[in-house]
């Protein structure tokens, strides 16, 4: 399942706040994140300009209230051990052949961005894992009603396609096919859809939900190995051929429904962790805003 990875995707830089700085660029719940600790997580970080040094200091503040509540709500806090180990396991995998300084250069963070980045990815596998915990197991009656709410979205069509610019040619085209002439020929002669026309109309195997509406419900009712249309839509008229359809199974159908509700357990997280911080930002670098988005407005002038 991939359920880890848009969390995971969230979590690209966090920063734990730390104090005894004059440069203070904002306070989330008492804990002070300076102006060198920001720029401290870059290879580069003196020459931020300040449209990049915002954008670090809007996930510092993001994160550093993440983590609050990350350890607040469930008692995660990483050891140093497990940083270390886990700064290894992403050189491991990212480095490609690169030594450790030529790393960092290339990703333009520093040894010091590279523990905290390894330290929000333990708390996101571990805040993920609390959540999941507590997802409800979906229904075999559940599974079924989001097919038959969205069948589109859970059927896989593979299917091919000769698209022509008016009713008289698709006509002309059918006749042709009636007396025996080859579909993939007669694609790759006449498709207005070069793309799929030079593969002989072949529009491989997808799910019907990203085409048009027309279309799509075309391969949803099309026999199967036979051709259907013509088929009126924003692009001309298509006759198409379904060669195979399959719905996704009830299993599959639960664990994408476990998925989603995980997506929207973690986004109703993040954000009511948000929410319950209390954030301040130095008046240089804007002000802190919650909604309708969580980030830095940028001050006037």
């Amino acid at each position: 399942m991939k359920r880890h990875l848009a969390f995971v995707a969230v979590l690209a830089l966090v920063l734990a706040a730390c104090s005894g700085s004059d440069s203070s660029a904002a306070v989330v719940n008492g804990s002070e994140i300076t102006e060198e600790e920001v720029r401290s997580l870059v290879f580069a970080g003196e020459d931020l300009p300040d449209s990049e040094f915002t954008r670090l200091l809007d996930l510092a503040i993001q994160w550093t209230a993440v983590a609050d509540a990350a350890e607040a709500g469930f008692g995660i806090d990483p050891t140093a051990d497990e940083i270390a180990a886990e700064v290894d396991r992403v050189f491991s995998l990212q480095g490609a052949g690169l030594t450790r300084e030529e790393f960092l250069e290339a990703q333009n963070i520093s040894e010091a961005g590279l523990d905290k980045y390894a330290a929000q990815l333990l708390i996101g596998e571990q805040v993920l894992a609390q959540l999941e915990a507590d997802i409800p197991v979906a229904t075999t009656e559940e599974a079924n009603q989001l097919l038959l709410d969205d069948p589109a979205a859970w059927t896989e069509v593979c299917s091919a396609h000769i698209l022509v610019a008016t009713e008289e040619e698709a006509s002309a085209v059918l006749e042709r096919l009636d007396g025996g002439e080859d579909f993939a020929a007669i694609a790759i002669e006449l498709s207005l859809d070069t793309g799929s026309g030079a593969a002989g109309g072949d529009l491989g195997c997808a799910s019907p939900s990203g085409y048009v509406d027309e279309f799509a419900a075309a391969t949803l009712t099309a026999n199967v190995g036979e051709v259907y249309g013509p088929v009126e839509t924003q692009f001309g008229f298509h006759l198409i051929r379904v060669d195979s359809r399959s719905e996704a199974t009830t299993d599959e159908l639960i664990e994408s429904l476990a998925d989603i509700r995980l997506a929207e357990a973690v986004d109703e997280w993040y954000r009511s962790s948000l929410a319950s911080a209390d954030i301040t930002v130095a008046e240089q670098w804007g002000t802190w805003v919650a909604e309708p988005t969580p980030g830095i407005v940028a001050p006037v002038g």
